[in-house]
């Protein structure tokens, strides 16, 4: 459950760092980071690295892709640039997203265990690192657009899926990108 989603500012997006979960309300749904305005991620395409945030801003507003924005804290010993490094070497680290090899979660959980210290190895699905997350109060804020009907006062229940589910999900896409 994320709590208090405010519709977003997209001017904040631009600094800090955000965990991107975007088609929110799909199982499973696609995880990005985004750092100082740059998104880094996994797909069944393989890495983006250093991409542009506002075009992926326009894709959401475009498709009316229901996101969460849910905003880390930068840690006090990272400077900008450093997480940028941090973020850039684990998604690198992985070839693409595929069963056997990789989801998009695989190098946000590296980036969560390096930057915040956070504990991963048990953590498979973004239901169950964001706890983590809120736990050492490493959230400082959500946001979320297109999800003002999926809302129950201000919170957003991520629906719980498998590894079969996103095992699934990658099959699909692997077959949309064939074509």
């Amino acid at each position: 459950k994320i709590s208090g989603l405010q519709p977003v500012n997209e001017a904040l997006l631009y600094n800090d760092v955000y965990l991107i979960v975007l088609y929110a309300v799909r199982t499973p749904p696609h995880i990005v980071i985004s750092v100082s305005g740059k998104i880094f991620t996994l797909t069944v395409k393989g890495t983006t690295i250093d991409a542009q945030l506002s075009s992926l801003l326009k894709l959401i507003k475009q498709r009316n892709i229901e996101t969460v924005f849910v905003k880390l804290s930068v840690p006090p010993l990272f400077t900008i640039e450093q997480l940028m490094d941090e973020i850039r070497k684990y998604t690198l680290a992985y070839p693409r997203v595929d069963v056997g090899i990789a989801t998009c979660l695989a190098p946000v959980k590296d980036f969560c265990t390096s930057v915040y210290d956070t504990e991963t190895r048990k953590v498979n699905f973004i239901y169950e690192l964001l706890p983590k997350l809120y736990e050492q109060k490493v959230i400082s804020s959500c946001y979320q657009m297109n999800l003002e009907n999926h809302l129950s006062y201000n919170s957003f229940c991520i629906k719980k899926y498998s590894m079969f589910d996103i095992h699934e999900g990658i099959r699909k896409t692997q077959e949309i990108t064939m074509v």
